[in-house]
């Protein structure tokens, strides 16, 4: 079962409550707050941009443009060559908005965020890191990893009240389609420490308020539902979600590709047939360009993540019902033959990595040619890797007549592999047997 990546190990990402830790609410942005400074802490020295740029520190973007003109006449680069590179760096960094509130942040305070965030994840103890990372968040309130950070160790440290309010601070502080995402870190969070039934509430909660959700959070939900001993409660749910649909429409393509990723994902191979059957229904009762195009979009971003997790099975599904909506699509073809091709591939892998008679270096050659062009199975790659002592694959690459017979085994056994790569095949099973005598190379026919 595909599981969500670790965020956060033994590092945080965050910002920082409404107010400080005294119960001071933070200065407006461009102040110091009322912080005090820790000791052995060398401040940052700062090129005042403004002063190179001869500009005031609250000058709007084109006051900032117009006094680097100003400069860059008064200093041309050809008789101030470093007056010039001054005037430049000022401005390249003024005129980005994130360049300059960082700037700004390191000119007041003589640290940025990143150094207040990195020093946080290299100390110890959770009262210190709150400090680092609660000035952090006072410095700059709209930092979002500050304050996730902030989060994950307020609830390391069983302050479940602030915990919670970070994440009601992120919550008014993003835009909409950007609070899916930090209310999965939530749940992560919740998960990482053990909180379970927290964790399975908090999915029910936001499941009800956004019933689409599921869409794109279905990996997480089916972790926790899995936790809680409940996976197949999930898939019902979804399932009667979507028979509640009186008339369903384009856009309720996602929910269909959720139920199959799923049931995919579960192993459930008859429940995954009944949601294919359902989408190939839907997709026939939509034949307008428009929805054509829905449908589509959908699909293929299915299945592209569904390719990145390498489950080639539900990719491969997922972007053939893309074709079946636009049949005569040539691109649409050419992805759902090379998909169709990778899990080939993939499962011969699976095969021969549990096969003792194929000869390591074969299978080594063939895994290396396929990371490099598909871009998948480096970790099987790494732990074949791993598995053979330093220096004995190099012997084993000079056993020319055993590779060469490892070729042949190859070609018996995985064709698919052998056939993609044939000419490279036949290239290495020249050069093995170059050197073999007649007698040897006869018994080796490739």
């Amino acid at each position: 079962m595909h599981e969500k990546e670790i965020l956060f190990p033994d590092t945080y990402s965050g910002d920082k409550p409404a107010e400080t830790s005294k119960g001071k609410k933070a200065s407006p942005a461009g102040k110091k707050p009322a912080l005090r400074r820790r000791r052995k802490k060398a401040q940052r020295e700062v090129e005042d941009y403004y002063a190179v740029l001869g500009v005031d520190a609250g000058a709007a973007a084109a006051v900032i443009k117009r006094g680097y003109i100003k400069k860059t006449r008064q200093y041309p680069p050809e008789i101030f060559p470093e007056q010039f590179e001054k005037i430049r760096a000022a401005y390249d960094t003024l005129k980005n908005d994130e360049l300059r509130k960082e700037y700004d942040i390191t000119r007041v305070y003589g640290e940025t965020i990143s150094d207040l965030l990195h020093e946080a994840t290299s100390c110890t103890a959770d009262s210190k890191r709150i400090k680092l990372l609660e000035r952090a968040v006072a410095i700059d309130p709209q930092h979002i990893d500050a304050r996730m950070e902030l989060a994950y160790t307020y609830i390391r440290s069983g302050k479940e009240l602030n915990f919670l309010a970070q994440f009601s601070e992120l919550k008014q502080m993003v835009d909409p389609d950007q609070w899916p995402e930090i209310w999965e870190n939530k749940v992560i969070m919740l998960m990482q420490m053990g909180r379970v039934n927290d964790a399975f509430d908090e999915v029910q909660r936001f499941k009800n308020a956004n019933p689409k959700a599921i869409c794109k959070c279905w990996h997480l939900y089916l972790s926790v539902y899995d936790a809680a001993g409940c996976p197949d409660l999930l898939i019902n749910e979804l399932e009667a979600q979507i028979q509640s649909i009186d008339t369903p429409v384009a856009a309720d393509i996602d929910l269909y590709t959720a139920w199959i990723q799923l049931a995919d994902a579960t192993d459930e191979m008859k429940r995954c047939a009944k949601a294919q059957s359902a989408a190939q229904k839907l997709i026939k009762a939509h034949r307008d360009p428009e929805d054509v195009q829905i449908i589509v979009n959908v699909l293929v971003a299915g299945s592209r993540k569904s390719y990145e997790d390498e489950n080639f099975g539900g990719a491969s599904i997922l972007i053939n019902l893309a074709l079946a909506a636009d049949k005569k699509n040539q691109k649409l073809q050419q992805a759902a033959s090379r998909i169709q091709l990778v899990a080939a591939i993939a499962r011969e892998i699976d095969l021969a990595g549990a096969d003792d008679r194929l000869f390591p270096p074969v299978m080594l050659d063939a895994l290396r040619w396929i990371t490099e062009e598909f871009r998948i199975m480096e970790d099987v790659e790494e732990v074949l890797c791993m598995s053979i002592p330093d220096g004995f694959i190099e012997e084993l690459q000079e056993m020319d007549d055993t590779y060469a017979a490892g070729i042949i085994y190859l070609k018996k056994k995985y064709p698919t592999i052998y056939r993609y790569y044939q000419q490279r095949w036949q290239e290495l099973f020249k050069e093995k047997t170059a050197g073999l005598n007649r007698e040897a190379r006869r018994s080796l026919r490739l």
